[in-house]
């Protein structure tokens, strides 16, 4: 009992640490949405979204991996008898991470010239050029705040992601604007966040595992070298994964233009508090994956991953209800033309929900068979590919959003398919409960929210008349998921993870 309490006590800290980290960065997104979308107008923002977007493509094969690899290297030097010390390993880290850095933004930058002008216009041209050496701040952020997660000290990423990095880009962005630079002001700003996201991050790995070391570390040439080539894979994972996460946003850049993409930008920004879900639970659960892999094997590992995604998937269930409920509203701050994109919210916010619980077992795959890992993500991009052009000539913005959630259910059956293929064999309805009490409750919501329109809220101001169902629904909802936790005690518990 007593290792179980120190699981769900390890996990939901860390977990909590990360859900304040976005709730704060969440908040200076809105702010910098109000920025971008309202001061600099739909078509800069657009230019500006499609260049960070570059930059996040390029992050995982700069960084090589380690923004998860880094544990297995970590966890070898646990031993008295390990060869390196921690912070060794992370310098280590940090110098493969800065030469590949290096080289990719070099060919970000030759990328952005060599782009035939059909596709992109020259404002997108010259953003890429100007914002591609910021990779080497955003890759030394990922492995350095990986080493703080090691240590199961999240509170350094919240202080990292949500108030230095947002707070900087947003209030430099913004002060950019207000001297005059509107093309390039909101990339002065990306540039300043990412500046001080490094310098933040390497203090806080310094001050979670000790002194640098600086004059006894002697990298090792060929040991390096090998550890590169190992990290291939993973690193082929991440940029996939990365290509599989956007590739809507940049087949809606190039096929409709920077205004399109603008306005696409600000709905991803608003579906943001699905994706937050995941990744609130990803900080902590990728190190004790690794950790519960190693003592525990495969299939006890698939059965604390089925458990991570009921949590997930219950929580992510809550909060899309609540975002059909708000997401109209939410749109109409921005301006008029963007209250056209609310069916396509609502089917980005699904496409990400299946993609962020479903997806919480892929850690197995990324570390047992990363050449399976590699394939879903290709299966999510092929899908996208075919789908998004067929459907945006007709519906735009939505038919994206479409295929994409189309991508995200076929690369969820095919992910589970090769897990069975380790043993790992989940009850396949072990995650059908809150999908049912979701369901339910939106059937009920529905009803009930149509007769109050009839009566209490006749005349009532539309914004209330529109909420009022998914409101109810969310109600109904919550009430079932308390049922469920009482009728089968333990149901959302993650104590199956190996802490130590």
């Amino acid at each position: 009992m007593t290792a179980d309490r120190g699981s769900q006590t390890v996990i939901a800290r860390g977990a909590g640490s990360n859900a304040l980290s976005f709730v704060i960065r969440f908040a200076a997104r809105a702010s910098f949405l109000y920025v971008g979308a309202r001061l600099y107008g739909a078509a800069n923002y657009g230019v500006f979204t499609m260049a960070s977007a570059m930059v996040e493509l390029a992050v995982p094969i700069a960084s090589l991996g380690l923004k998860r690899m880094i544990f297995p290297w970590l966890e070898e030097t646990t031993p008295d008898t390990a060869p390196r010390s921690a912070t060794h390993v992370l310098l280590d880290a940090l110098l493969l991470a800065a030469i590949a850095g290096i080289a990719v933004s070099m060919l970000l930058v030759l990328g952005a010239q060599a782009l035939p002008d059909g596709l992109v216009s020259e404002s997108l041209r010259l953003a890429l050029a100007l914002i591609a050496p910021a990779v080497l701040g955003q890759i030394t952020g990922d492995v350095a705040l990986a080493a703080t997660r090691w240590t199961h000290k999240m509170r350094y990423e919240v202080i990292a992601r949500g108030l230095v990095e947002p707070y900087v880009l947003t209030a430099v962005a913004f002060g950019a604007w207000y001297l005059g630079f509107e093309q390039t002001g909101m990339i002065i700003g990306y540039w300043a966040g990412s500046i001080a996201l490094a310098l933040f991050s390497v203090w806080s790995a310094r001050h979670c595992l000790g002194p640098l070391g600086l004059r006894r570390w002697r990298p090792h040439p060929a040991e390096l070298l090998r550890r590169a080539r190992a990290l291939a894979p993973a690193s082929g994972s991440d940029f996939l994964t990365t290509l599989a996460q956007r590739i809507d946003l940049y087949l809606v850049g190039f096929l409709l233009g920077d205004a399109a993409v603008g306005v696409y930008g600000v709905l991803r920004q608003l579906r943001t508090p699905i994706l937050q879900v995941r990744q609130a639970f990803d900080g902590i659960l990728t190190p004790l994956t690794a950790r519960t892999m190693m003592t525990d094997g495969d299939i006890a590992t698939g059965k604390a991953t089925a458990a991570a995604t009921r949590v997930i998937l219950t929580i992510q269930l809550g909060v899309v209800l609540l975002m059909a409920a708000t997401g109209e509203a939410l749109l109409d701050l921005f301006g008029a033309h963007y209250a056209g994109g609310y069916a396509a919210l609502l089917a980005m916010v699904l496409a990400e929900t299946v993609n962020g619980a479903f997806g919480v077992s892929e850690l197995i795959l990324y570390y047992r068979r990363p050449a399976l890992a590699l394939q879903v993500n290709l299966i999510l991009i092929v899908i996208a590919g075919f789908a998004i052009p067929l459907l945006t000539p007709a519906y735009g913005i939505l038919g994206a959003a479409l295929a994409m959630l189309l991508a995200a259910l076929v690369a969820s059956f095919m992910r589970r398919h090769w897990l069975s293929g380790l043993g790992v064999r989940p009850h396949p309805f072990h995650a059908a409960i809150p999908v049912l009490a979701a369901g339910a409750a939106v059937l009920l919501g529905m009803w009930l929210g149509g007769l109050a329109k009839g009566t209490a809220l006749m005349g009532a101001h539309p914004v209330v008349t529109k909420a009022v169902s998914p409101l109810i629904a969310l109600l109904f909802y919550a009430g079932f998921v308390m049922i469920w936790r009482k009728a089968q005690p333990g149901v959302l518990s993650l104590n199956r993870y190996r802490v130590s």
